[in-house]
């Protein structure tokens, strides 16, 4: 079979600041990578939400307009607006049958997808999932005096030097104030805590992800549908997309890997 060569870049940056939850704009984009993957392969995923989980979040809604407010945390949802437990169980039982139940911000993407079915009917129909997106702020590591950068060059005499002459030294002046301007950041970076960050990942590691993790579908199975790749690429596919997003991987038969 032919391998499918579509990339997706989690980031645009080199290195990555994490915020003080330790989350990084590549985690964040690698989590939405997984639900675009859910939507393809296992469409059920959200379905259930839909038909299972929304119609006791409505109940709830209804009488309590401040339910789930944006940019809550679960633990803060749960100590405010499900005191009793009576909805919590409704959203574990979902999130535990695609073995999500332990992953806090799938519970905090459900709610605020929820939130947005409720006010916006049209969105329940079109099943949109935009809340499982979640925005990214963290601190730069560096300040634009620091960042920098200036190239300087007294410019071309026609009578010291051929236009050519001239120009192939300014191009390995410049070359080399470049890749000295490269070192000189990426060891400031380093030294503030700034990680690489992963050039690229193929859609289908994350598809992979979702069919094995939250579909519990076996690695010869996932073989018989992938366009390429043995049990061994589609393993390392898999544990290589899980890592990105740090969803805590089940084991063969079901239950979560411990850490």
């Amino acid at each position: 079979m032919k391998k499918n060569t579509s990339a997706v870049h989690l980031t645009a940056s080199s290195f990555l600041a994490s915020g003080r939850s330790g989350l990084n704009q590549q985690v964040a984009s690698a989590r939405w990578q997984l639900i675009l993957a859910l939507k393809r392969v296992l469409p059920e995923f959200f379905g259930r939400l839909r038909s299972d989980v929304y119609p006791a979040y409505a109940r709830a809604a209804d009488k309590n307009p401040d339910y789930w407010r944006t940019g809550r945390a679960f633990s803060m949802w749960q100590s405010r607006s499900d005191r009793d437990r009576e909805f919590t169980p409704i959203l574990m039982r979902w999130a535990g049958r695609f073995n999500l139940d332990q992953e806090p911000w799938i519970l905090e993407g459900a709610l605020q997808t929820l939130l947005s079915w409720h006010k916006f009917p049209d969105c329940r129909e079109r099943t949109e999932i935009v809340g499982f997106r979640k925005p990214v702020c963290v601190p730069g590591l560096i300040s634009d005096s620091e960042h920098s950068f200036q190239f300087n060059d007294e410019g071309w005499d026609p009578t010291l030097l051929s236009f050519e002459g001239w120009r192939a030294n300014v191009r390995e002046r410049f070359k080399a104030a470049l890749e000295q301007h490269r070192r000189q950041l990426e060891a400031l970076v380093r030294e503030r805590g700034g990680v690489p960050a992963a050039v690229r990942v193929s859609r289908d590691h994350f598809d992979w992800l979702a069919l094995y993790h939250c579909g519990n579908a076996s690695l010869q199975a996932i073989q018989a549908k992938a366009r390429y790749g043995d049990k061994s690429t589609i393993s390392k596919g898999i544990h290589h997309a899980a890592e990105l997003a740090r969803v805590r991987l089940r084991a063969k038969h079901g239950k979560l890997k411990s850490h």
